[in-house]
C-alpha cells in the first residue's frame, strides 16, 4: 500500500451519515481494507460526528465539518476538524461500566467515546484557530500497535 488520502466536507445541516459512509466504503474498496476495517472506520466516524451534531453547537447556523482519511503503508488515519464547542476526547470521563445503571453517579453517556478509544490505537486532540482537530490512527495489521 502507498500513501493516499481523501478529504471531504459536510455541514451540520446535511445528512452527514449519507455523505461519509459512501466515502469510507470507496476508500476501503480502493485500498482493499477488510469489511471489519471499513466497519470500524464507519463506526468511529458515526460516533464522533453524532457527538459533534448533538452537543457541539449552540446555534442554528451552518457549520463545516472536515474529514480526511489517509493510509500510509499499514497506518490508517482519520482526522476530523470542526468549529464546535471545545471537546477533548482524551479527557472525556470513562463511563462507569462496572456500576449498575441506577447507581451511577456520573451522567449516563460516554459509551461512544469509550468505543472510539478502544477501536483506535492512537488519538490526538488539539484546539487550533477555533477548531477541534481530532486525529486518530490504527495499524491495520496489529490491533495492539501504536507508533505515534
Amino acid at each position: 500500500m502507498t500513501h493516499d488520502s481523501i478529504s471531504f466536507r459536510m455541514t451540520n445541516k446535511q445528512k452527514c451519515f449519507q455523505i461519509f459512509r459512501p466515502q469510507v466504503e470507496a476508500f476501503g474498496e480502493k485500498h482493499a481494507l477488510s469489511p471489519k476495517q471499513v466497519f470500524t472506520l464507519t463506526l468511529v466516524l458515526d460516533e464522533l460526528i453524532t457527538n459533534i451534531l448533538s452537543y457541539g453547537y449552540g446555534d442554528l447556523d451552518e457549520h463545516p465539518i472536515d474529514v480526511t482519511l489517509a493510509i500510509d503503508g499499514t497506518r490508517l488515519s482519520l482526522e476530523i476538524s470542526d468549529d464546535a464547542r471545545p471537546f477533548n476526547i482524551l479527557t472525556a470521563p470513562e463511563p462507569e461500566l462496572e456500576v449498575p445503571l441506577e447507581d451511577r453517579t456520573r451522567q449516563i453517556g460516554g459509551m461512544g467515546v469509550h468505543i472510539v478509544k478502544k477501536l483506535m490505537h492512537c488519538i490526538e486532540y488539539k484546539r487550533e484557530d477555533g477548531r477541534n482537530i481530532v486525529r486518530l490512527e490504527k495499524d491495520i495489521t496489529d490491533d495492539n500497535a501504536c507508533t505515534a
